[in-house]
């Protein structure tokens, strides 16, 4: 077990303990099932005194800030408390006891005071996060306050859907990364246009970069990760669809930490034009561009 601090979720246990019940709610399984599932789930740590307080602490604080405390979580938690359950993990690594005693007080309190009304737990709403087709090429029409700025209000600057990734990806962690969210990547024309072009109009036009740091250090980030969080944020009404054309083949995909939400995509286009326009670049090895010197 990892443990950083003496606060109830500065532990693995407890926080895979909350997480794996309030899953289990949120897939719509009611309270009684989705209890008998966690304890099914962590059946490994019942018996265990270094961790079992800790998934009956993590349960019954889970439950009752969310109005479904049952009797016998409650009891079993009250039981290790008053045992100090796992102060010995702190004792025994030479840290102070005390923050975590204290923790344990709080927790006692809060059980033995009246319950929260019952929390309706939501399923999550799906959001398709890949509108568009790779190749796929749309017109974005320019059109807030801030682009007046910088002459761009009124403007058309194409983007094309390039490929897909993951939101983290795997270089970054250990974990499988199937369940992580698969986000389109697009790209950006260097040009920008008084009315709506054709697909043809892009022949010869370069790409625009989005950022000037990257991994490996210098290189240049010349497509963007989008993100939709919600519905409301994908511009539909300024984007206008010109066509399927080829994505060209070495414009890889590098990887990325912070995507682009969809309603930030304006000023991102704005800071690019504004930053990278008309400095010129260069591939320096397949896929690999860098500003020239």
């Amino acid at each position: 077990m990892g443990t950083w601090g003496t606060t109830l979720y500065s532990n693995d246990t407890t926080l895979d303990v909350r997480d794996t019940y309030m899953g289990f709610l949120t897939e719509q399984l009611n309270n009684e099932e989705a209890l008998k599932k966690t304890m099914e789930e962590y059946q490994d740590l019942i018996g265990d005194d270094d961790e079992e307080p800790l998934f009956w602490f993590a349960l019954a604080e889970t439950q009752w800030k969310i109005g479904r405390l049952t009797s016998e979580v409650k009891e079993k938690a009250l039981e290790w408390i008053s045992k100090d359950g796992c102060v010995a993990l702190w004792e025994e690594s030479g840290v102070s006891s005390e923050g975590w005693k204290k923790t344990l007080a709080g927790l006692k309190e809060k059980l033995e005071s009246p319950m929260r009304s019952e929390k309706k737990i939501r399923k999550p709403t799906v959001i398709n996060q890949n509108l568009w087709n790779v190749g796929d090429i749309y017109a974005y029409q320019v059109h807030t306050e801030e682009s007046k700025k910088h002459d761009l209000y009124g403007k058309y600057v194409l983007l094309q859907k390039m490929g897909e990734s993951p939101h983290i990806p795997t270089w970054m962690s250990s974990e499988d990364s199937s369940s992580e969210p698969v986000l389109m990547v697009i790209h950006v024309f260097n040009r920008l246009y008084d009315e709506i072009p054709a697909i043809k109009d892009i022949d010869g036009v370069r790409l625009l970069p989005s950022s000037e740091t990257a991994l490996p250090l210098g290189v240049l980030k010349m497509n963007r990760l989008m993100e939709l969080t919600k519905k409301q944020h994908y511009p539909a009404e300024h984007l206008s669809f010109l066509g399927n054309a080829p994505v060209p083949a070495n414009n890889l995909i590098l990887p990325y930490v912070s995507p682009t939400s969809w309603n930030w995509i304006e000023k991102s286009l704005i800071y690019s034009f504004a930053n990278y326009q008309y400095r010129e670049y260069e591939e320096v090895e397949e896929g690999v561009f860098r500003f020239k010197e």
